[in-house]
């Protein structure tokens, strides 16, 4: 057990996964860092997440960067540790696997998403963003970003100026309107289409 701060590098892509570990409070994220420069957000973790368990347990080196976005405490668990752990609770093996199944899912989502270009993958989180939580107001259906322009353009594989050209379009086509970290959808629809990467011509 130790305490991280936020920042804190936890993995480093390349390095050797010899352990395991889990998030017991704070948040971190797991990201690429491309030779340009551009980070790319796989997966926001939170309390009693994974982390690095897929690299752990293949043996082989850390797939991603992991960094804490917040502090908190992680719990590190030797690689072999966990085999013998697996072996005596059958309970805790099934749901690690469950877990890591989840997490693949999810994975096939962000791949996705990364083969849209930018408008479309902004169209499509604004989409989830609106079905999950969006709000309807007069002016339209009011939807909090959940993170800033620059966690947001790190999660969508480009850089913030890219993410303020999408948006620009989305606005000129009188999709939505932008708030500062709020949007306002007129047109869920057309989100859905773009998101989707279909586009009525």
């Amino acid at each position: 057990m130790r305490d991280i701060g936020r920042g804190e590098t936890l993995a480093c892509e390349g390095d050797l996964a010899d352990s395991f570990g889990v998030l017991v409070s704070g948040k971190a994220r797991v990201f690429h860092m491309g030779a340009d420069g551009k980070q790319i957000t796989f997966e926001d973790l939170g309390v009693s997440d994974p982390i690095a368990a897929v690299a752990a347990l293949a043996g082989g080196r850390y797939p991603a960067n992991i960094e804490a976005s917040t502090d908190g405490t992680i719990a590190w668990l030797p690689r072999e540790s966990l085999y013998t752990l697996l072996a005596a609770e059958p309970a805790v093996a099934q749901n690690l696997i469950s877990g890591l199944a989840s997490k693949v899912v999810n994975f096939t989502s962000v791949v996705q998403t990364l083969a849209l270009d930018v408008p479309s993958r902004l169209a499509r989180y604004l989409f989830q963003r609106a079905l999950a939580s969006g709000e309807t107001t007069t002016e339209g259906l009011r939807v909090d970003l959940g993170m800033t322009k620059t966690e947001l353009a790190a999660s969508l594989g480009t850089v913030p100026e890219t993410l303020s050209r999408a948006f620009a379009r989305l606005r000129d086509d009188e999709i939505v309107e932008v708030q500062g970290r709020t949007v306002i959808v007129f047109d869920v629809g057309a989100l859905a289409r773009m998101g989707s990467g279909y586009e009525e011509g």
